[in-house]
C-alpha cells in the first residue's frame, strides 16, 4: 500500500491570516506542542508573507528565531521553507552574497527542506539558489507554478531539468486554483511514469476543489501535499485536514498521521486561531462573480486591499481586483505568485483608482517585469501595453533596459541597522523587510512607545464655562471596540499624525502619538526665502504638483545622486520631478507642464500623503 506524504502549512497559514496581535509566545508555544507526536513528513514555516509578518507579531522574535523556536519544540518533524529562487521571502530580486547567506541562516536556525519557485517558472533564475541549497547539504523540492495555459508535457520536459539541477522532489504549485480534478489525474499520471523523484501537490482551496483534487492526483502517483488546519477558501470555514484524510478511506493510499492526535491539535487550533481569522473579504463581488474564473490568493486580495485603505479606495476594491486580470492577460499571463502578484496589483490600483486613464502611469516594477528583469514572460505582452512603455520610457533607460543590475545591498542594510543590531539574522531580515524589522528592533528594544489615550466626558449645558473635563476609565467603556482603538493607535504611531479625536456616545477619546516628531525644514523658494505661511500659496500662473499616491518622497534617483529638480530650475513637460515609493515600488512622477520650480515643499524622505502638495510650478 503507498503511504502519501504531508506537509503542513499551519502555521505559515496562521501568520498570513489572523489578527497577529492576539498572537503571543504562550498560545504559540501551546500550537507547537500540538504537533509533537505527529508524524508529519514536514512543516512549512516561512512562506508567503509569513516572514514578515512574523516580524510584526506579538512573538518578538525575527523569523530565523521563529524557526529555531519551532525546532525546539518539534525537533522530529523537518522543517521547509518556501522561497522564490531570486527574491527568498520578498518582493525585490537579491544578489548571490544574500541568497548564500540567506540560505545558510535557515538552515543553521533549523531548515532543512526548501521548496524553490520562481514566478515566472524561469529556470535560469533557479539555478544559483538550487546549487546553494543543495551544496549545503539540504533538500531542494523544484517547484512549478501551475499554468492552465501549458500542455501536459510542459511540466514533465521542466521537471526533468530541475532533477538535472539537483533537486531532490518537484512540486506542482497550483497558486490561482485553476486545476480542474481530470487535469490532476492525467498531469500526475505523467510526472509519475516521467520522472524518477517523488512528485508533491501544492493547491490553494479557492474554489472548494482541493479534496478533488489532491484525491485525483494521490490516486494516480503524487507522492504528497500540502495540508493546514485553517481554511483557505473564499466563502468557508471549513479546513481540508479531515476532509482529505477522510477521502482516503477504502483506497490503496495511507497516511502516517495518528487520526486521534490530529482531532486534539484541530482543537488546540480552533482555541487559539480560529477566532482570531480575518474574515472581512469573503464577500467581495468579485469573488462571488467569479466562481468558474480564475482567482487570486487571499493574500494578494489583502495587499489590494491595504493600498486601496491607505488612499482612501476601499470601495474600488472590486474593480481593482478586475483589472489585476486585465493587466495579467495582456503581459502575457504570468503567474500571481510573489513577487509578480504584487507587481500587476499595484500596476491595477494605478490604471484604475490614480490615473485618468489605463496605463496613463506605469510603476518602475511593471516597467522592469515587462523588460526581463524578473525573468522571462510567459506569452506575449499586448502591442498597446509595449507601445505606452515605449512612450513612458527615455532613451537612455532604454538603452539599459535589459541590464538591470542587482545590487548587492547586504553591507549597505548592515550599517544602516548598526544602531539596532549587529546579528546577520536580523541584517537579512532588514534586507527582505527594512521597515518591519526595524519596527520589531525597536519595540524589543523599547523604542517605540505606544500611543497614548485619554478619554473624558464631554461637557454639558450646564457645565462651568472653563471647568477641567472629568477623566473616564477605559474599563467602563463596555461598548468600546478595543480592536479597532489598538488598530486607530497603530496609525498614529506609524504616520505623521499627532492626534485623533472621536466621541462615543458622551466620552471624548483623544489618541495622542508620544513619538517625538521631526522639526520639519522651512520649504525652499526659489528665491532662496523660506515663506512665511504654512501650506502652498498659489500665485497667479502656477500649479501644484501632488503626490498621486501614499509614499516616501525621494527628490534623487538614488542616495548620494542629484536630485532630479532644485528651486529655480526651469523644466520641460514630461521632465521626471521626484519619484513617490509605496510598497517598495518606486513611482516617477513627471512634470505635466513646462516651467519654473517655484517652490519644494517637502524634503528629505519625508512620508506624504495621497493628493498632498510637493511642488510649485510656474507656468511658461
Amino acid at each position: 500500500m503507498k503511504t502519501v506524504s504531508i506537509n503542513d502549512i499551519t502555521v505559515r497559514d496562521i501568520f498570513q491570516n489572523i489578527d497577529l496581535d492576539t498572537l503571543d509566545k504562550k498560545s504559540f508555544q501551546s500550537i507547537m506542542e500540538g504537533f509533537s507526536g505527529l508524524e508529519y513528513d514536514s512543516l512549512e514555516i516561512m512562506g508567503g508573507s509569513s516572514f514578515e509578518k512574523m516580524l510584526e507579531s506579538r512573538l518578538n522574535m525575527n523569523p530565523f528565531q521563529v524557526t529555531k523556536f519551532v525546532k525546539g519544540i518539534i525537533p522530529s518533524i523537518p522543517l521547509q521553507a518556501l522561497i522564490g529562487a531570486r527574491n527568498m521571502t520578498g518582493l525585490e530580486l537579491y544578489s548571490d552574497d544574500i541568497i548564500e547567506k540567506f540560505i545558510k541562516q535557515s538552515i543553521d536556525s533549523g531548515i532543512s527542506i526548501f521548496r524553490v519557485y520562481d514566478s515566472l517558472n524561469d529556470l535560469k533564475n533557479m539555478e544559483f539558489t538550487i546549487g546553494e541549497i543543495t551544496g549545503n547539504k539540504a533538500d531542494c523540492q523544484g517547484t512549478i507554478i501551475y499554468d492552465d495555459h501549458q500542455k501536459l508535457d510542459y511540466y514533465s520536459d521542466t521537471a526533468k531539468k530541475l532533477v538535472e539541477m539537483g533537486c531532490s522532489s518537484i512540486c506542482i504549485k497550483d497558486a490561482e486554483s485553476t486545476m480542474l480534478p481530470k487535469k490532476a489525474s492525467e498531469l500526475f499520471k505523467i510526472l509519475s511514469k516521467e520522472i524518477k523523484v517523488p512528485a508533491y501537490f501544492s493547491a490553494s482551496n479557492l474554489r472548494g476543489l482541493q479534496t478533488l483534487n489532491y484525491f485525483e492526483a494521490v490516486t494516480n502517483g503524487c507522492s504528497g501535499v500540502d495540508l493546514s488546519f485553517l481554511p483557505s477558501s473564499y466563502n468557508d470555514f471549513t479546513s481540508t485536514v479531515f476532509s482529505f484524510l477522510l477521502s482516503m478511506k477504502d483506497t490503496d493510499v495511507s497516511y502516517k498521521l495518528d487520526y486521534d492526535k490530529v482531532v486534539e491539535l484541530s482543537e488546540i487550533i480552533k482555541k487559539y486561531v480560529y477566532p482570531n481569522i480575518k474574515q472581512d473579504l469573503f464577500s467581495t463581488r468579485f469573488i462571488l462573480n467569479h466562481a468558474n474564473k480564475n482567482l487570486m490568493p487571499k493574500w494578494l486580495i489583502t495587499n489590494i486591499e491595504q493600498q486601496l485603505v491607505e488612499i482612501g479606495e476601499e470601495e474600488s476594491l472590486d474593480s481593482v481586483l478586475e483589472e489585476v486580470f486585465r493587466i495579467k492577460s495582456e503581459i502575457g499571463n504570468p503567474s500571481l505568485s510573489t513577487p509578480v502578484g504584487q507587481i500587476i496589483g499595484s500596476q491595477a490600483v494605478l490604471n484604475s483608482v490614480i490615473s485618468d486613464y489605463r496605463w496613463e502611469i506605469l510603476c518602475d516594477e511593471i516597467k522592469k517585469l515587462i523588460w526581463g528583469h524578473f525573468g522571462k514572460l510567459p506569452r506575449k505582452i499586448s502591442k498597446e501595453v509595449l507601445g505606452r512603455l515605449e512612450a513612458l520610457t527615455d532613451k537612455e533607460n532604454g538603452d539599459k533596459k535589459q541590464n538591470i543590475e542587482i545590487e548587492d545591498t547586504y553591507k549597505q542594510c548592515a550599517e544602516e541597522l548598526e544602531s539596532l543590531s549587529t546579528k546577520s539574522e536580523d541584517i537579512l531580515s532588514y534586507c527582505i523587510s527594512p521597515e518591519k524589522t526595524k519596527n520589531y528592533l525597536e519595540d524589543i528594544r523599547g523604542i517605540r512607545p505606544a500611543a497614548k489615550i485619554k478619554t473624558q466626558k464631554a461637557k454639558t449645558a450646564g457645565s462651568k464655562s472653563g471647568a477641567p473635563d472629568e477623566p473616564v476609565s477605559l474599563s467602563g467603556l463596555t461598548n468600546l471596540d478595543t480592536k479597532k482603538l489598538k488598530e486607530i493607535s497603530n496609525i498614529v504611531e506609524s504616520s505623521n499624525i499627532d492626534e485623533i479625536k472621536f466621541e462615543l456616545n458622551d466620552i471624548t477619546i483623544s489618541i495622542n502619538s508620544t513619538k517625538p516628531r521631526p522639526v520639519s525644514q522651512p520649504a525652499q523658494s526659489a528665491g532662496g526665502q523660506t515663506p512665511s505661511t504654512v501650506g502652498p500659496v498659489l500665485k497667479e500662473g502656477t500649479v501644484e504638483i501632488k503626490s498621486p499616491i501614499v509614499g516616501t518622497y525621494y527628490a534623487s534617483p538614488a542616495p548620494g545622486e542629484a536630485s532630479f529638480v532644485k528651486a529655480g530650475d526651469k523644466v520641460k513637460k514630461g521632465d521626471t520631478l521626484f519619484i513617490i515609493e509605496a510598497m517598495k515600488l518606486m513611482n516617477k512622477v513627471d512634470s505635466e507642464y513646462a516651467g519654473t520650480i517655484e517652490e519644494i515643499l517637502v524634503s528629505g524622505e519625508d512620508a506624504v500623503e495621497f493628493d498632498q502638495t510637493i511642488m510649485i510650478i510656474k507656468k511658461e
